[in-house]
This record gives C-alpha cells, structure tokens and sequence, in this order.
C-alpha cells in the first residue's frame, strides 16, 4: 500500500534537493581545485611528520659531522689520494717490467751495433778492393804500353789512390813461345809495420808484347 503522508513526502524531497546540491558543489571546477591543494598540505604534513620523528640525536650528530669543514677537507684529501692511487696503478710500470724492457733495448741495441759494424767494415772492403782493380788495371796498362816481356816474379811497392800497395807479379809459360800468362796480386802494404796485411785482388792476364811478335 502506498504511502500517502504528506510529511514524509516532503522529507525525501528535501533530502534529494539536499544531495543534488552538495553533487554540484563538488563537481564544480573550484570546489575541486580547492579540494587538490588540501590534499596535498596533507601529504606535505604526513611527509614532515614522519622525517621529525625519524631525525633522531643520532642521525642529527652524523649530519653535522658530514657537513663540518674539517670532515669535507679529509673526505677530499682521501678521495683525491685514492684517484692518485688509481692513476699510477693504472699509468705505471713496476721495477720488473722496466728491467724486461731495458733488457730488451740493450739485446736490440747490441745487434743494430753489430749491424752498423758488419756494414761499415764491407763498405770499407769494397772501397779497398775498387781501389786495388784500378791499381792492377793500371799495371797491366803499363806492361803493354812499355812492350814489357816478364821473365819469372817480380815485386814492387807503389802508391796509389790514397794507399800502399805492393803488386806481386808471375810470368808462366804457354804453349806459344810468344805469349805468356802473368798472375798478378796486388796486395795492401802497411808502411808503419812494413809488411804486407793482406791481398786484395787478383788479376790474370796474357802478355804478348811487340818485340815478343816480331821475333
């Protein structure tokens, strides 16, 4: 049966006019700015009332212990140490890689010296042995210029291109009585010890001279 009590009716009327309100009033773009920024004075509040309670004497104590001048200073001096530390452990050699290493220069210098020795000294060879060919040359020149018949050895000492020279000569017969083989060496004389050191050529040649022709 359905109520019919104009006192009740009125009731729920005002009650929905009453909750229709307050639904606008906060879906009003004010109303709810103004709700937001109380939401977050309470954050801020309850984020303030924890860190109170947890800044207990201690972690105040260690606090000023960090941000005292004397504390940052050693901080420094033991951060700027151990990037020093890091650096020459890094940039570095030990006493055994500097040993390895100079012994390695040493072994390589000794060899690049022999080097140079060995290359000086066949250069120099070559020089004497160009030296001694002219001379030699010079001698054969000089027996067919001269018509010079040799008869057994013949020695002499010369100078010539900077050097003392001593020219061994020996004639050999051949199977023509007009001709003949000569051996010549020419050998580098030592004026100081007045002996010959060493030969530096050899030449072979074959000694017709003119007078030996017409005979």
């Amino acid at each position: 049966m359905k109520d019919s009590n104009p006192w009740s009716i009125a009731s729920q009327s005002s009650c929905e006019a009453a909750l229709l309100r307050e639904k606008r009033c906060f879906t009003h773009p004010t109303t709810r700015s103004i709700a937001s920024r109380l939401a977050t004075r309470s954050s801020v509040a309850r984020f303030n009332h924890v860190y109170v309670e947890h800044s207990s004497p201690s972690c105040a104590q260690v606090k000023r212990c960090f941000t005292h001048p004397a504390t940052r200073s050693i901080a420094s001096r033991l951060a700027t140490r151990s990037s020093l530390a890091r650096f020459n452990r890094v940039s570095g050699f030990t006493l055994l890689e500097v040993m390895v290493a100079l012994a390695i220069f040493a072994v390589a210098a000794i060899a690049l010296t022999k080097v140079a020795m060995q290359y000086t000294q066949s250069t120099s060879n070559a020089i004497l042995r160009t030296k001694a060919q002219f001379v030699a040359m010079n001698e054969v020149a000089m027996m067919e210029i001269n018509q010079e018949w040799l008869d057994g050895t013949q020695s002499k000492q010369i100078t010539s291109q900077g050097e003392t020279w001593q020219i061994d000569k020996k004639a050999q017969s051949t199977i023509s009585p007009k001709i003949q083989r000569i051996e010549l060496q020419v050998s580098l004389f030592n004026n100081e010890q007045g002996k010959v050191e060493a030969g530096v050529t050899n030449l072979v040649f074959f000694n017709y001279p003119a007078k030996a022709r017409t005979q």
